[in-house]
């Protein structure tokens, strides 16, 4: 037989002013920390009510009076990409270090799902937040504007004027650019490009980077050199193997989920990098590392970017008249074993 247990009400102000042998208002002094004159002996007693009723402050009520929640938000499109956890993880440091805690969601590429997420947020009074829109839609930053809420735009530029709002990203196109640079350098000429056919318009900048290498090489980039599907294992299997017949010696892999799929494939069929195809990846996967010999990567400034859009936002919280900034980070090259060199 089942036995109901009545929920127990919180603790209310009144009932720790009651403990304490004090003012509603006294109470509300001495835990807000304002700087008023209260006896000690009056404040401990404050203090120990408190502690002795488990009384927590009602954090949504402050805000309501105009006061900070001490809530930030990160909404992310893809939580099971490790540069977004990665990136997670730095931004709750920071904001702890400032007294903040975080709220992590993942929008999982839905512009529906992160609409609702957002429209919550805000109902919780969050006092900023850090999004990476899904599938860079910016339709759902009206929400945010409508309410004042301080935000920062992460890695994801949106259509509007790229002022508009606080953005913190790395240099798509100087990724690609490095990534095809490197092979070049090392001989290669006939380079393919195995990347997300992606609505988000800066990472579109990624095959551009790529053409301007070979360009500045002086190598014409052929049509069939570029393959392009949709961000999955199975779309990189299928891509490497319509590029593994293109005649080319040298690949890069624009995204990690396409690599980790098309480098499965060769694995299976016996390809060897760098005997058969050298290889870049842009990203640093966990398995970057594991894998021998080592995939040579593109590295993003993943802390330098996460502590930017941190102090971003809290700039933006402490100063909402503050004019909105943008960063943009370079890429830098990490070798590994997977290009060989060729006589140009």
């Amino acid at each position: 037989m089942a036995i109901a247990v009545k929920a127990q009400k919180p603790v209310t102000i009144k009932e720790v002013a009651k403990l304490a042998g004090t003012s509603t208002t006294t109470v509300s002094y001495v835990l807000n920390n304002e700087k008023r004159y209260i006896r000690p002996e009056l404040r401990e007693r404050v203090l120990k009510a408190a502690a002795d009723t488990g009384y927590v402050k009602n954090a949504a009520a402050s805000s309501i009076k105009g006061k900070q929640r001490k809530v930030l938000a990160v909404v992310v499109a893809q939580f099971a990409n490790s540069f977004f956890t990665r990136m997670c993880v730095d931004i709750v440091a920071k904001a702890r270090e400032e007294g903040y805690v975080v709220m992590l969601c993942n929008s999982d590429e839905d512009p529906q799902q992160e609409k609702e997420i957002l429209e919550r947020l805000i109902a919780q009074r969050i006092d900023g937040c850090i999004l990476s829109p899904a599938l860079s839609l910016g339709e759902n930053i009206s929400a945010l504007k409508r309410q004042h809420s301080p935000y920062v735009i992460f890695e994801r530029t949106v259509e509007g004027p790229f002022t508009d709002h606080n953005f913190v990203g790395h240099d798509n196109f100087q990724s690609a650019q490095l990534a095809t640079e490197t092979l070049l350098e090392a001989g290669h000429r006939q380079i393919a490009f195995l990347g997300w056919d992606s609505p988000i318009p800066n990472v579109c900048e990624r095959v551009d980077g790529y053409r301007a290498a070979l360009r500045a090489y002086g190598v014409d980039p052929r049509p069939e050199w570029v393959a392009t599907g949709e961000l999955s294992e199975e779309a990189g299997r299928l891509l490497a193997e319509k590029l593994a017949g293109a005649g080319v010696t040298a690949m890069v892999f624009a995204h990690h989920t396409l690599a980790k799929g098309a480098l499965l494939y060769f694995q299976e069929k016996q390809i060897r990098w760098p005997q058969d195809f050298s290889l870049v990846v842009i990203g640093t996967p966990e398995w970057a590392g594991v894998l021998l010999p080592k995939i040579t990567c593109i590295e993003r400034p993943e802390r330098e970017m996460a502590a930017a859009a941190a102090a971003m936002l809290l700039r933006s919280i402490k100063n909402p008249e503050h004019e909105p900034e943008q960063q943009i980070f370079p890429s830098l090259v990490i070798l590994g074993q997977s290009i060989q060199k060729r006589s140009a």
